[in-house]
């Protein structure tokens, strides 16, 4: 009987230790279980935070290659003889803000609504900031030209939506 009891106890004692090692096991898998689901979510975040990188840098060099190109365009063709015209008193200043407008219309109308959306996300208003890439591709035209009048291609604050 003693034998009985003692092989009852040591059986008692392998299953409950047993137990303790499964148990103790099953934690760990669950640990690293979630170590590597949180790192695959901080992956994914990475991934995610580049391609959105990547569709903002996308869309700012879209902007800034049309708008390089439509300035470009408009000074060589119109901004230059309305400049000379205005200076000789046969046109308006006016129509100098109204050739801004059309490119900064031109330039918004090809840039897609994607594109758009993506920059007033991450940099508020697209048209604030089409506005400025404008203003700066004038500015270069301007300096890269010294005798242009300042007025070459002109906003006129009041009219512009933002």
């Amino acid at each position: 009987m003693n034998m009985e009891i003692i092989q009852s106890v040591v059986s008692e004692t392998l299953v409950n230790l047993m137990l303790a090692v499964i148990t103790l096991a099953g934690t760990y898998a669950i640990y690293y279980i979630r170590l590597g689901a949180s790192k695959l979510q901080a992956q994914t975040a990475q991934i995610a935070d580049e391609k959105a990188r990547q569709l903002l840098n996308n869309a700012v060099l879209d902007v800034a290659n049309l708008v390089t190109l439509s300035v470009g365009a408009m000074e060589q063709t119109t901004a230059k003889a309305l400049r000379e015209a205005v200076k000789a008193g046969t046109k308006d200043r006016a129509e100098l803000v109204a050739l801004g407008r059309d490119v900064f219309n031109d330039v918004k109308k090809q840039i897609g609504p994607e594109a758009q959306r993506v920059i007033t996300k991450n940099l508020g208003s697209f048209d604030s900031y089409l506005k400025k890439c404008i203003e700066n591709e004038v500015l270069k035209v301007k300096q890269a030209d010294p005798i242009l009048l300042p007025e070459s291609i002109v906003f006129d604050d009041s009219a512009q939506p933002q």
